[in-house]
């Protein structure tokens, strides 16, 4: 008996391909799904949609483009390799839309295009550039994007341009030399790791759409698969299809957590590495901390010693020693000022807790000073400072947005 047959299923849920049957409207994802559709419908400029690797972005583009809704009203330009120039971008948008020109000079480019525009809009047909890795684009053909914006009449939009990618592109749109670009993108949607909850529902999700079968994740494997992935559907995907593999060989139809920290060590090197962190870091901290305090003691130890020794010798010789002399000036422990940080960025959020998915407590802006009061680094290496705000509250906010002074 095989896999499949062996957990009644009818393919495997959890291949990482990016198929639209398997898209989970997830919050942060239907929510980017329902403003993809309605950029196309309300006839929007520009729309924006960034997710860290892993989260989605292809399988919600493949959603889009699957709409019924779309594939007779809409000519859709899909640009997968977006490192080209101005012109051979160009080219490549037309090509897909099945625009003819007689030759290569830029400005019948733009004229056979806004020829082409304006037929569509008469009969009521979008027009749509999709950019997928938007974040590679050139400086120069970001910038001829938003030059076809500007292709439009007096009532409408002629063109709609979506541009995913992943979060460096949203931090590249916020500098001064596409400000007036980043002004035009009207609509901007971010797809954000699954909650817990999300993670236990969305495992369900796909092993329905599979065919439900007789496999069984227990909520602890469930819990774990969550804590190791950190919500990216990718990594869910890749581990769950690994722990079902070890329960198949176990010849048992419920996942377990054995099963799935067999699966870990049969994965890739990277995401070895960072459940490898997640495992060990407590014990680290204890060990850590055993040294610290033997060292402290064996510090303190010999600091009485000599102080013993040198009391003794001049109690020997008649003399008192003085409390405050400058010999014991180097046994004076100075308290280390508290760092603060200053806001680098226009606004930075601070969150209950040192996580990108955690509440938002407040919004802060640039050069607001903020006393340090704690440190956390998440085992993907981002680092969150704890801070106090001029109120008396408290919160996390990432180290990317601001800078360190009093170090």
């Amino acid at each position: 008996m095989d896999y499949l047959d062996f957990f009644d299923l009818k393919e495997d849920p959890f291949r990482l391909t990016p198929d639209p049957y398997y898209f989970y409207p997830s919050e942060s994802h239907n929510e980017a799904l329902s403003s993809f559709n309605y950029i196309v419908e309300q006839k929007e400029g520009f729309f924006m949609c960034v997710g860290d690797p892993g989260t989605g972005k292809t399988t919600l583009l493949n959603t889009f483009l699957n709409t019924e809704k779309w594939k007779d009203r809409a000519g859709i330009a899909l640009v997968l390799t977006p490192r080209l120039s101005p012109e051979e971008f160009l080219l490549t948008v037309l090509e897909d839309l099945n625009v003819k020109v007689k030759n290569t000079n830029k400005n019948e480019i733009i004229k056979a295009f806004r020829d082409f525009l304006i037929e569509n809009s008469m009969i009521g047909r979008r027009v749509i550039i999709i950019v997928d890795e938007a974040q590679n684009l050139p400086d120069e053909t970001l910038e001829e994007l938003r030059l076809l914006s500007n292709l439009e009449t007096e009532k409408e939009k002629l063109l709609q341009i979506v541009l995913i990618g992943q979060p460096e592109l949203r931090g590249r749109l916020l500098s001064d030399s596409f400000k007036q670009l980043n002004q035009r993108i009207t609509v901007r949607a971010t797809l954000r790791p699954l909650t817990m909850n999300e993670t236990s529902d969305y495992i369900n999700y796909r092993l329905v759409k599979a065919g439900k079968g007789t496999v069984i994740f227990e909520e602890k494997t469930k819990k774990l698969i969550h804590k190791l992935s950190k919500g990216i559907p990718r990594l869910i995907n890749l581990v769950s299809s690994r722990a079902m593999m070890a329960a198949y060989l176990d010849m048992s139809r419920y996942v377990r957590k054995r099963h799935v920290m067999y699966a870990v060590k049969h994965v890739s090197d990277s995401f070895i590495k960072t459940t490898r962190r997640i495992v060990t870091f407590p014990r680290i901290i204890v060990y850590s901390l055993m040294v610290c305090l033997i060292v402290a003691a064996l510090i303190v130890m010999n600091r009485v010693k000599e102080q013993d020794q040198r009391g003794q010798s001049l109690s020997e010789k008649g003399t008192v020693p003085l409390i405050a002399s400058e010999s014991a000036a180097p046994f004076i422990e100075h308290k280390k000022l508290p760092k603060t940080a200053v806001v680098a960025v226009d606004a930075a959020n601070v969150r209950a807790k040192p996580s990108l998915d955690s509440e938002r407590i407040k919004s802060v802006s640039k050069e607001t000073a903020l006393e340090i009061i704690d440190e956390f680094t998440e085992t993907t290496g981002m680092k969150w400072y704890k801070v106090k705000m001029h109120d008396g509250k408290e919160g996390w906010i990432a180290d990317k947005t601001v800078r360190i002074v009093n170090e």
